[in-house]
């Protein structure tokens, strides 16, 4: 019986000791799985860029929305190399002043916004809507804030500021835009243009405040996708902004009030006596010469890099023509735990890149970079049968980027929530509290030196912007 009992006790242990070495062996093979599918990197950015030249005296950016501020702040950080940009609802450096609730009341109308969503009356509600209101308050937040880029540079963490003089700038905020204060814009206006601040010549830089658009990317219908990417330009939206692409097909819409405002006019024959009323009307002059713009990215880079460089027009873009790279291998250069400041900076593992045909063949290019808005970031393209995200694909950048030899980079942030810092709307950091914190706005902001780093892998591994230890 001893006996019997022994083996028994035997076979049980052995028994056991193969049921828990097969648990061990499935656990590590899962763990195995995870961790080879966490570290099965993509593509590289240089390993999809491989042999393209970027001229470094064409780089520039330009955002919407949030976007729009990170592409003002990247300006103001890198201006020794960015000679201009386009600035789509945004505002002007450091507007947040370091605060969620400065962003939000003073920067933004969201803050106000929310409040009457809750009932709340105009007078209480206006209690949050701390936006400038009149020329004055403009200027003095432009004021302020340019005194910040002063204090930033006189600390050597932002490039001078005297390289902002001979650039070239973009600004647009349509008329129905609920999201950005256009005093906000006004503010960013005065950053650049007035003499005692960046001073820009009047001839480098245009404001266009009177499109009648949302708060959206505006495009027109060339090379339009089928379906629900691009919208049709409403003159309100709604408040459920993650069902919104923020891309908006305006054609019509300015077709409209180009009509409305008398801005197409007749052509009489030579030696006919014409109309003496002006036309355009004088007083829809700078409204009729702004519903020109309704291609929003051809504005932009025309703006930019000067009608003669863009004299390609434009050409059709098949989506699949915009690649991946991993955002990952980005972070790796410059830091011991790059997944880690990935995530921490709220950047997608994925970004991407236009690359036209002309530039893989050594031509050296222009170098654009386009910075999406909240909501934008990441994979956005859930159409069956598609992938991917919808700005870098149809924000309207890559048709002329074919025809024109130019690059087009989309760095990707995407909503975070579950784990600070948070960031629930995908939104670039341009207010630094619980997100990436002091030195947001400069060169030594996580987010900054990531899509710096980016830059400087295009321009063959220079280091061609600053990248802070």
């Amino acid at each position: 019986n001893n006996s019997q009992t022994a083996t028994v006790k035997r076979k049980n242990s052995h028994m056991s000791r193969q049921t828990r070495n097969r648990g061990s062996i499935r656990l590590w093979v899962a763990g195995c799985a995870l961790a080879c599918a966490g570290s099965a990197a993509g593509a590289t950015l240089g390993e999809v860029a491989a042999g393209v030249k970027i001229d470094p005296g064409q780089i520039s950016v330009s955002g919407i929305s949030s976007g729009g501020f990170m592409a003002h702040q990247f300006h103001v950080a890198h201006s020794d190399h960015v000679m201009g940009a386009g600035i789509v609802a945004g505002g002007p450096y450091d507007c947040a002043e370091g605060t969620i609730m400065t962003a939000l009341s003073r920067c933004m109308k969201l803050a106000f916004n929310e409040c009457k969503k809750l009932g709340g009356s105009d007078s209480a509600c206006g209690k949050v809507d701390l936006a400038p209101k009149t020329a004055a308050a403009s200027t003095a937040m432009a004021q302020t804030s340019f005194a910040e880029a002063q204090t930033q540079e006189q600390a050597k963490t932002i490039d001078r500021l005297a390289n902002l003089k001979d650039d070239r700038v973009y600004l647009f905020i349509g008329t129905f835009d609920s999201v950005v204060p256009n005093g906000v814009m006004d503010a960013l206006f005065h950053f650049y243009a007035d003499p005692d601040k960046a001073g820009l010549a009047p001839g480098n830089i245009q404001y266009n405040e009177t499109f009648p658009a949302p708060h959206t990317m505006v495009r027109d219908d060339f090379d339009k996708p089928a379906g629900v990417a691009v919208g049709d330009c409403p003159a309100t939206r709604s408040t459920a902004f993650e069902n919104d692409t923020f891309i908006d097909d305006c054609a019509a819409v300015a077709r409209k009030q180009q009509a409305q405002s008398r801005c197409v006019c007749p052509t009489s024959p030579a030696g006919t006596p014409g109309a003496t009323a002006p036309c355009p009307p004088l007083d829809k002059q700078t409204a009729c010469r702004d519903l020109n713009d309704v291609d929003l990215a051809g504005a932009i880079l025309t703006r930019l890099y000067g009608g003669d460089a863009l004299k390609g027009g434009r050409a059709a873009v098949a989506e699949g023509q915009v690649e991946t790279f991993d955002q990952r291998q980005v972070f790796s250069r410059f830091s011991s735990t790059p997944r880690t400041d990935l995530q921490n900076a709220s950047m997608a593992k994925e970004g991407y890149i236009f690359i036209p045909e002309t530039c893989r063949k050594g031509k050296a290019c222009r170098l654009h970079v386009a910075f999406h808005g909240c909501l934008q970031g990441g994979q956005t393209d859930r159409r069956s049968g598609h992938s991917g995200n919808l700005f870098s694909k149809y924000a309207g950048y890559n048709e002329w980027a074919q025809a024109n030899d130019i690059i087009v980079l989309y760095p990707q942030v995407e909503p975070r929530s579950a784990t600070t810092p948070q960031n629930p709307k995908g939104c670039w950091d341009w207010w630094g509290q619980n997100y990436t914190h002091n030195g947001f706005h400069t060169q030594r902001g996580p987010q900054v030196k990531a899509v710096a780093q980016m830059v400087n892998i295009l321009a063959s591994n220079q280091q061609l912007l600053t990248i802070p230890e």
